[in-house]
């Protein structure tokens, strides 16, 4: 009797409240996965291992770690040349539910040049020069769910090609002098940002994904955070890097023969390799996912491939798995938006 005295105050109390009622399902929520990745192209003398640092090798566990993460909607990776293209297009079907399209710009040195994946069509790809040409940035709209989604990326210059030159001895333009850049890797991030928010002229989210060789708080990374794009890494609640421990980091592995791709015990200390995310500009809701994955697609908020070979056993030297994919180990984003 009880009970049902319950279900009958409970009906009329539903039934009365009128327009005070939201009976109306919850918004619809449509994700944005991203994992960006510099690949290491192992050219020259560089890889004591056989085939480029064991470039075959790297590729399988490349997308190994692609389907563990749930298989981002986009997936940008530096570094590339022109030995690893053939082995990521015959990956490209075998992984995952779809089969992603490999994006690239036209390619200049052949060495070091970037790539998207993406799960859905580009309709706009575009190349844009950083001073003073070796370095480019790949512009690439996908068709995405969401909209039209803006996907920038480059790897701008390392010390091996003047990143840290001064502008004073290698004559960087005026545009870059004018906004204060002292090396020639600031003006690379000026001329960045400024294309940037040139060609980002639609309402969707957008990411701005690479190796930026350059450190959290540098000018490289504010010409990015200051135009209110967010580090997702530390948006997220990721912790900051700890070159002690190597928690939180992305690159700087101290052995430059890269042996240490053949080390479980490898780890990094520096943390160069970012998404900035450029917020949608029609006001909806966007929160990113939580480091554990919260929403259970596989794709959190976090770094990409930091654990040594995960789908093995053992990792090592030939003929055992090797441990990473690269000497770098990259960032991954999960964007909920209703």
């Amino acid at each position: 009797m009880r009970r049902s005295l319950v279900l009958l105050f409970a009906f009329l109390l539903l039934a009365g409240c009128g327009d005070d009622c939201d009976s109306s399902p919850p918004p619809a929520t449509t994700g944005l996965t991203v994992a960006q990745l510099n690949f290491l192209h192992g050219f020259s003398g560089d890889c004591p291992q056989s085939g480029n640092c064991r470039l075959e090798d790297r590729a399988d566990l490349l997308f190994d770690w692609i389907r563990a993460r749930g298989c981002p909607d986009v997936v940008t990776l530096q570094e590339v040349w022109t030995m690893s293209l053939p082995l990521l297009r015959a990956r490209l079907a075998d992984v995952c539910p779809f089969t992603y399209e490999l994006l690239q710009g036209s390619v200049t040195f052949g060495i070091d040049d970037e790539t998207v994946l993406s799960r859905y069509p580009a309709s706009v790809m575009a190349q844009q020069p950083l001073f003073p040409g070796f370095r480019k940035l790949l512009f690439v709209r996908v068709e995405h769910p969401l909209g039209a989604i803006d996907v920038f990326t480059t790897h701008l210059a390392s010390g091996s090609d003047g990143g840290p030159v001064p502008c004073g001895t290698s004559g960087c333009p005026a545009e870059c002098l004018a906004a204060g850049a002292v090396v020639r890797r600031d003006c690379q991030a000026v001329q960045m940002a400024a294309f940037i928010a040139a060609q980002h002229d639609v309402l969707a989210p957008a990411v701005v994904a690479g190796d930026f060789n350059d450190e959290p708080g540098s000018f490289v990374y504010r010409q990015f955070t200051e135009r209110g794009w967010d580090d997702v890494y530390l948006a997220a609640g990721n912790p900051e890097c700890d070159p002690a421990s190597g928690v939180g980091c992305t690159s700087g592995r101290e052995d430059e023969a890269l042996d240490d791709l053949e080390s479980p015990t490898s780890r990094e200390s520096e943390r160069i390799d970012f998404i900035f995310l450029i917020p949608p500009g029609d006001g909806r809701s966007c929160e990113l996912d939580t480091p554990d994955d919260r929403d259970g697609d596989g794709t959190g908020t976090r770094l990409f491939t930091a654990e040594p070979n995960p789908f093995t056993a053992d990792c090592g030297a030939a003929p055992a798995p090797i441990c990473f994919p690269s000497d770098h180990v990259g960032v991954e984003m999960d964007l909920n938006c209703r």
